[in-house]
C-alpha cells in the first residue's frame, strides 16, 4: 500500500493566472482580493498545466470577466519530482492562510482551494487531501508585545503542530514529502521540524524546495530539488552555536547529540569531529589518532582525568564529579607508578624496577591472628610469580593501600595528602552510585568535598583548587588551572572558524 504524505505550505506565488500560454503572478497589494474572487468564481476557472513561459513584471491586478486558467506552478514542479521518483503521494497536507482580505490584503486565501482542485484533478480517489488553515480572520503570525508570541504565536504553533501530527498518523510505516514552498519563512522552518519530530525513525522524511524561477533563465521551468544531502547554511550555524553552550556548560555528551546528525556531511565534518572527540573524551572512548588537539590525548592520566571532573562540575553533574575525583587520585598515582614498573606483556602483572620495601609486600598466610591478617591487606605489593630471572607483583591500589603506595614507595608527599582527602570522601562514591540521587545527597556531596579541599567552596570548581594544583605540578604538568578554559577556547575555534 502506498503510504506517502506529501505536507505543502502555500503563499502568494503558489497559484498564477495563465493568458496566451504564459502565467502571470497576482500583485502583492490586491492577492487577498483577487484570492476573494477565485473563491466566489468557482465555476469560471480551471486549473491547467503550468506554462514554461513567465512574464514577471506583468503583476495580475484584475481577474478576467470571463472564463480565466490558473496554475501552480511550484505544485506541478513538486509532482514532477516525485513522479521521475516513481512516487505517488496517497495523502496530501495543505498549510495555508485564510485571513479576511482587508485584515491581511497580500493573503494568498484561495491557495489552498486551488491545489487542492489540482491534485483531485490529478489523481482522484488515490489520493486523500486535508487543508489546514494557521492564520483566520484577522489574526497575525506573531505577536511582538508578548515575548512568548513575538515570533510566532504559540497558538499558530499548535494549528500547524495539530494538523501535521493527524496526517502523519495516517502513514504509519510510509514516508513524508515536505515542500515548503511558499508562505512564511518562520513556518516553513517550523513544519520541516515538527515533520521530523513526529516522524522519529520509523518515517523517511525527505525536504525539497522550488527555487523561485524568477532568478532563473527566461523560458525555465520550475524545478524542486532535494534538501536532505546538504544542510543548510543556517543549520549549521545554530548547531555550532547551541554544541558551543553545551561544552562550555561542561555538556560534552550532549553537545555530540546536538550535532551528530550533520556529521555525514563532508563540508560539517571538518568541525564536527572536534565536537566527537569531545564526546569520546567524556566517554572515555578511544580517540582518533587524527585528533590534534593535544590535552585530550595527554599522556598524564591524571590530566584527563582533571579535566573530566571540571566539566562535570560545570555541567553540574555531582555523581560523575564524585566518581572523577576519586579516579583522579588512582590516576595520578599510576602517573607515577609506570615510571618505575613495567607491564607484563600478557598479565595485569608488575616487575619493579626497584626491589619494594620489605613491609609493602603481602606475606601470604597462615596468619596468627586477625590483626596480622588485616596488616597483612595493607602491603600493597602481592608477590604473583617468578620468570625469566624476575618476580612479578599485582599491585593493589585501593583505599589504604594506594596511601601506603604514595608515602612509602613512591614518598611523594602530595599525593600523600590528596590520598588521605580522598580517603576521607571515599564513601561518597557508594552513595552517589548505589542511593537516589536527591537534592539533598548532591548537597552534602557538594559540601563534604569543599570541606576536604577537593573542590572550590562553591562545589563548582575543581582545577583552582591547591592540592590538585600541587599534584599535578609533581607530575609536571604546568598552569593546571588553566587546563579547562584553554580546552574551550581552542574548541570555540575550531567551531567558530572551522577549516
Amino acid at each position: 500500500m502506498n503510504r506517502t504524505l506529501l505536507v505543502i505550505t502555500v503563499g502568494q506565488t503558489d497559484v498564477q493566472l495563465v493568458e496566451n500560454g504564459c502565467r502571470r503572478e497576482f500583485s502583492k497589494r490586491c492577492c487577498a482580493a483577487l484570492h476573494e474572487q477565485i473563491e466566489q468564481r468557482t465555476g469560471d476557472w480551471r486549473v491547467v498545466d503550468s506554462p514554461t513561459d513567465k512574464r514577471s513584471n506583468e503583476e495580475v491586478k484584475t481577474l478576467p470577466d470571463g472564463p480565466f486558467e490558473l496554475c501552480t506552478p511550484k505544485l506541478d514542479a513538486v509532482l514532477q519530482y516525485l513522479e521521475g521518483k516513481g512516487v505517488l503521494p496517497a495523502h496530501a497536507l495543505i498549510l495555508e492562510t485564510r485571513r479576511d482580505n482587508r485584515a491581511a490584503p497580500g493573503d494568498p486565501r484561495a491557495a489552498g482551494l486551488v491545489l487542492e482542485r489540482r491534485l483531485c484533478e490529478l489523481f482522484g480517489s488515490r489520493i486523500e487531501v486535508t487543508r489546514s488553515a494557521y492564520l483566520k480572520g484577522a489574526e497575525r503570525l506573531e505577536d511582538r508585545n508578548n515575548e512568548p508570541h513575538a515570533v510566532i504565536r504559540r497558538d499558530v504553533v499548535t494549528r500547524v503542530d495539530d494538523a501535521i501530527r493527524n496526517a502523519v498518523a495516517n502513514i504509519s510505516g510510509g514516508q513524508i514529502v515536505v515542500a515548503t514552498t511558499g508562505g512564511f519563512p518562520q513556518i516553513a522552518t517550523l513544519v520541516d521540524e515538527v515533520v521530523l519530530l513526529h516522524a522519529g525513525q520509523v518515517i523517511s522524511v525527505e525536504l525539497i524546495e522550488v527555487p523561485d524561477s524568477a532568478w532563473a533563465e527566461p523560458g525555465t521551468q520550475d524545478r524542486a530539488v532535494s534538501r536532505r544531502s546538504v544542510p543548510e547554511p543556517v543549520e549549521s550555524y545554530r548547531a555550532r552555536r547551541h554544541a558551543l553552550s553545551l561544552i562550555e556548560d561542561g555538556n560534552l555528551v550532549a553537545a555530540w547529540g546536538a550535532v551528530q546528525h550533520l556529521t555525514g556531511d563532508a563540508v560539517e565534518r571538518k568541525w564536527t569531529r572536534v565536537v566527537e572527540w569531545l564526546y569520546r573524551f567524556a566517554a572515555s572512548l578511544p580517540i582518533p589518532e587524527e585528533c590534534d588537539i593535544p590535552v585530550l590525548r595527554h599522556p598524564r592520566m591524571a590530566v584527563r582525568a582533571g579535566l573530566r571532573v571540571e566539566l562535570a562540575l560545570r555541567a553540574g553533574d555531582i555523581p560523575r564529579a564524585v566518581h572523577g575525583t576519586v579516579a583522579f587520585f588512582e590516576a595520578a598515582l599510576w602517573d607515577h607508578l609506570r615510571k618505575r614498573v613495567t607491564q607484563h606483556p600478557e598479565k595485569r602483572l608488575f616487575k619493579l624496577k626497584d626491589s619494594p620495601p620489605d613491609d609493602l609486600v603481602r606475606k601470604g598466610p597462615p596468619y596468627q591472628s586477625k590483626t596480622a591478617f588485616d596488616n597483612d591487606r595493607r602491603h600493597p605489593f602481592i608477590p604473583k610469580e617468578t620468570s625469566d630471572g624476575s618476580d612479578w607483583y599485582a599491585i593493589d591500589d585501593s583505599d589504604i593501600c594506594a596511601i601506603q603506595l604514595a608515602t612509602h614507595y613512591l614518598k611523594l608527599d602530595k599525593l600523600t595528602r590528596l590520598g588521605q582527602a580522598v580517603r576521607n570522601v571515599r564513601e561518597l562514591r557508594n552513595d552517589v552510585a548505589h542511593n537516589e540521587p536527591t537534592p539533598e545527597l548532591m548537597a552534602d556531596a557538594r559540601q563534604k568535598m569543599a570541606e576536604a579541599k577537593l573542590w572550590s567552596n562553591d562545589g563548582a570548581r575543581f582545577l583552582t583548587q591547591p592540592l590538585i594544583q600541587d599534584v599535578l605540578n609533581e607530575l609536571g604538568v604546568t598552569a593546571p588551572e588553566t587546563l579547562c578554559e584553554d580546552l574551550i577556547k581552542t574548541v570555540r575555534s575550531r567551531l567558530v572558524q572551522p577549516t
